[in-house]
């Protein structure tokens, strides 16, 4: 009896395929990011001033405020603008430090208009592994998700690249 053996054709496909399937097994899926809601907020103007949390599109910033002064949420940084020309985004806020009744205070004083969540444990920082991202500051963690996973980091100190990411991330919408 003859065994009739394989094509080159087929034993191609059959390599091709194995190795998309290692590939695939073998890549590290998106993570989706944890935000904890079972915060105490703070800056929260109205009850209808609540953080979306269910919003496709968030922004969400991680800051330490025991290591540095509030500066990146003064009214420079158009928080106020950017409220108002993404209605349709979540911009989720998480606030670690020990000092609540501080947080509050800067805050208002600032004008900031976004209630924010007081993560005085660090809740944010350690369910979403943050130690494991490469940063210059690690006081401070931003990201654009999309229906719960980080697209890029938000570049929220700069205005004008923060401006066009959102604008660029609302036409892909």
């Amino acid at each position: 009896m003859s065994r009739k053996l394989p094509s080159m054709r087929a034993i191609a496909l059959t390599i091709h395929f194995s190795a998309f399937f290692i590939i695939t097994a073998c890549t590290p899926q998106a993570e989706r990011m944890i935000l904890p809601d079972d915060l105490d907020v703070v800056n929260q103007q109205s009850e209808m001033d609540s953080v979306c949390m269910t919003c496709s599109h968030q922004v969400v910033v991680f800051y330490d405020f025991d290591k540095k002064s509030f500066c990146p949420f003064g009214q420079e940084f158009l928080w106020k603008q950017m409220k108002d020309q993404f209605p349709e985004v979540g911009f989720v806020f998480y606030f670690s430090g020990k000092d609540r009744e501080r947080l509050a205070k800067e805050l208002n004083a600032l004008e900031f208009p976004f209630p924010a969540y007081h993560d005085p444990d660090f809740l944010f920082y350690r369910l979403n592994d943050l130690d494991s991202i490469q940063t210059t500051y690690r006081i401070l963690h931003s990201f654009h998700l999309e229906n719960g996973f980080s697209v890029k980091p938000a570049q929220i100190g700069m205005r004008e690249e923060f401006l066009e990411e959102m604008e660029g991330l609302r036409m892909k919408e």
